[in-house]
């Protein structure tokens, strides 16, 4: 454990405390322990000194976001395929107009946006910002725009009227700067749609000390609750529109095989990342269940949020 804690990146309180250790096993990029603070102010779960630094490092060349845009083939994948449609929808509808742009925050090589697509033909422009040059090719063959750049760097005249933010803020060191970029790239009846980890919830009670999948070690910089979350999108100038809780059955299942891992009963090695291993598919689906029977009278382990520029008269 460190003798001095980082302050809270959301709201910069130096009075916060040990949260967990963690490591990754998901992808094994590193042996280093690493700390988790919280913070009682503001409720954030962060990443002690965020390997900013060492991306290409933390995110290794099989990560799974950074694949081609190809069928879904599994129960899973098509229950999720399902799911993200009508969450879309449900975003889509809420947005005016006979032409949408879109634009898509750290998804790798689009897959999203191509979803995006096929649930609203006024959608006429697809725009994808991340980091991962070898996800380009292949968001470009789908018909995306690849802008490779951090987000906090980009930069558009034209505004855009449904911005995703699928697990990514809990990916940046500065959300508040992130989120502030939002609000400015937002037209008036633009909608951010957010989709981040869920600290107050079953599961990291259950696993904190024991590599929570939620951590996603190294990679979340960042952790939120419902209430942190939304105080945080009103101080940036953002109103909710919406506010729920989804399935997390990844951090379930990523959680049951790091203790399985360090019960030495199944081994995770960087050529063969967790997300690969025969026991994640079944585990994924057995907790997607749960979830969605846990979903009706409790936090589950994902929340989605959508936010519209505050002040805006409608």
């Amino acid at each position: 454990m460190v003798d001095t804690l980082m302050a809270c990146p959301v709201c910069d309180n130096a009075a916060v405390e040990p949260f967990a250790t963690a490591v990754d096993m998901e992808y094994r990029t590193s042996d280093q322990d690493w700390q988790y603070v919280r913070c009682p102010r503001c409720t954030a779960v962060y990443l002690h000194e965020p390997p900013a630094d060492r991306l290409s490092e933390i995110y290794p060349p099989n990560y799974y976001s950074y694949g081609g845009i190809a069928e879904s083939t599994t129960v899973t994948e098509r229950v999720k395929e399902w799911l993200d449609g009508r969450m879309l929808r449900a975003a889509l509808k809420r947005i005016p107009g006979e032409k949408v742009r879109v634009l898509d925050v750290g998804g790798g090589a689009g897959w999203l946006l191509t979803a995006v697509r096929k649930v609203d033909d006024r959608v006429v422009e697809t725009h994808e910002v991340d980091l991962q040059e070898d996800a380009q090719a292949a968001a470009e063959e789908a018909g995306h725009v690849y802008h490779r750049m951090p987000i906090e760097e980009f930069r558009s005249e034209e505004k855009f009227d449904l911005i995703l933010m699928m697990s990514i803020i809990e990916h940046v060191a500065d959300p508040r700067a992130v989120l502030d970029s939002m609000r400015d790239l937002l037209s008036d009846d633009g909608i951010v749609l957010l989709k981040t980890p869920n600290t107050d919830t079953l599961d990291c009670r259950l696993f904190r000390h024991r590599n929570w999948g939620g951590f996603h070690c190294p990679r979340h910089f960042v952790l939120f609750t419902e209430r942190g979350l939304t105080d945080l999108g009103a101080e940036c100038g953002l109103e909710v529109v919406t506010s729920s809780y989804t399935q997390g059955a990844p951090q379930w299942a990523i959680s049951v095989m790091g203790w399985l891992h360090d019960k030495g009963w199944i081994t995770v090695t960087p050529d063969r990342p967790a997300y690969r291993h025969p026991v994640y598919e079944p585990l994924t689906a057995l907790f997607a269940a749960v979830d969605f029977v846990r979903a009706r009278f409790a936090r589950t382990a994902q929340m989605v949020v959508s936010f519209r520029r505050a002040g805006v008269r409608r």
